[in-house]
């Protein structure tokens, strides 16, 4: 080890030394990226492990993730009792599942320090029990949508072009699903209990992906009572036109248009949401967009899940019904152009999965320039990658 690492080595850990003296405590919240304690004790690990230490870490993770995956499915986790102990058998008895697999299954996560094995018998550490409780809930998604596709891409690529998913038919998650030529949301609307559990996940990363509080609306408010204002392009339930409205009271409701399949809009109407005035219109955003010369047609949460070629698509079939005044505002993720958040990081993954893409400014820009628009403005969340990108049509 050369005298310049050991140097690095011994000032991280004086500031690690130092940050814990203020140690309160990390985040609860899911997604979140690590306090600066953890981040330098992580690049302490990466400093003096060895690469043949680092593999071996990894092969021991990878496997960590996919027994923790199928503890929970077993109903291992849930099983333990939140105190005390309980042995081997009675677990094998309460989940039907044989003494000799769950050992070995619990064999790794013992070894990780996930569970605690002692005197034969097995009892929570505060991790697992927080995934036997609403964090098993967010993981299993993350593993279902993400993990399981994302594992085989290696194999994926060496039988198909090595290049991004051109549409959400044919990408890592339908060829692994062996269902190529049906949408991610056609495959999993067979499968309810996998669908909650993205329901489940998106509600709780709302804090990533805030409403308001960065773009102002009232600028889009038109003179003319007649003219829309606001179309939610592939809008779901109506939380957007919802939080907007209420951010902003000065827009009417009678101006703004919620758009989206039919049974997507029936659950709109069913749930309540939005203000009486706010007209639902049925639409594929693929095809030509039925509104003329709307202030802004809003997308939020669509264009990550579409890859370059599709989301050029869509854009295309706004674009001939804008207006010299109109806007197009793009609600995602803007990713840094260096290491992104842990959130960013891994929606990207599970997208590229299903298809989709997080995008950095550059491939906004990129994207909207080849559908005919400019970028007007970034305006990112305080403190978040999350933001909007303002377009308008292209100058001649």
């Amino acid at each position: 080890m050369t005298p310049d690492k050991i140097a690095h080595i011994q000032t991280l850990a004086a500031e690690i030394t130092d940050l814990s003296r203020t140690l309160k405590g990390s985040s609860e919240q899911f997604m979140v990226d690590s306090l600066p304690y953890l981040k330098k004790s992580e690049e302490l690990v990466t400093l003096v492990q060895s690469p043949a230490e680092h593999a071996t870490s990894l092969i021991i993770k990878t496997m960590e993730t996919a027994v923790i995956r199928t503890l929970l499915s077993l109903n291992v986790l849930q099983t333990i009792p939140t105190t005390g102990f309980i042995s081997l058998q009675c677990l094998a008895e309460a989940t039907e599942t044989q003494a000799s697999l769950l050992e070995r299954l619990l064999r790794v996560v013992t070894r990780t320090g996930f569970l605690i094995h002692e005197n034969g018998a097995y009892h929570h550490t505060n991790t697992s029990l927080a995934y036997a409780g609403p964090l098993g809930a967010l993981f299993t998604p993350c593993y279902d949508e993400g993990i399981r596709a994302l594992i085989r891409l290696p194999e994926y690529l060496s039988v198909k072009e090595k290049e991004e998913a051109k549409n959400s038919r044919y990408s890592p998650f339908t060829w692994n699903e062996g269902q190529e030529g049906k949408t991610t949301f056609e495959i999993l609307s067979n499968m309810p209990i996998r669908t909650e559990g993205i329901h489940t996940l998106a509600m709780n990363v709302q804090h990533l992906r805030p409403y308001t509080g960065f773009f102002d609306y009232a600028k889009l408010i038109s003179e003319d009572r007649e003219r829309p204002v606001f179309v939610d392009v592939g809008g779901g339930n109506g939380h957007v036109i919802k939080e907007v409205l209420q951010a902003f009271p000065q827009i009417r409701p009678e101006q703004c248009i919620l758009e989206d399949r039919a049974e997507t809009l029936e659950l709109a109407r069913t749930m309540g949401l939005l203000p009486a005035g706010v007209k639902l219109l049925e639409h594929d955003y693929l095809t030509r967009q039925p509104v003329l010369n709307a202030k802004a047609y809003h997308l939020r949460a669509v264009a990550y899940n579409l890859g370059d070629a599709e989301l050029v698509q869509l854009l295309k079939q706004i674009v001939p019904v804008m207006g010299p005044d109109s806007k197009v505002l793009i609600a995602e993720n803007i990713l840094f152009d260096d290491n992104g958040t842990a959130f960013s990081t891994v929606s990207d993954m599970i997208m590229l999965c299903i298809g989709g893409k997080e995008r950095t400014e550059r491939n906004f820009r990129e994207v909207l320039e080849e559908a005919g628009l400019m970028v007007d403005g970034i305006h990112r969340s305080p403190g978040l990658e999350y933001g909007i990108v303002e377009a308008s049509l292209k100058m001649s």
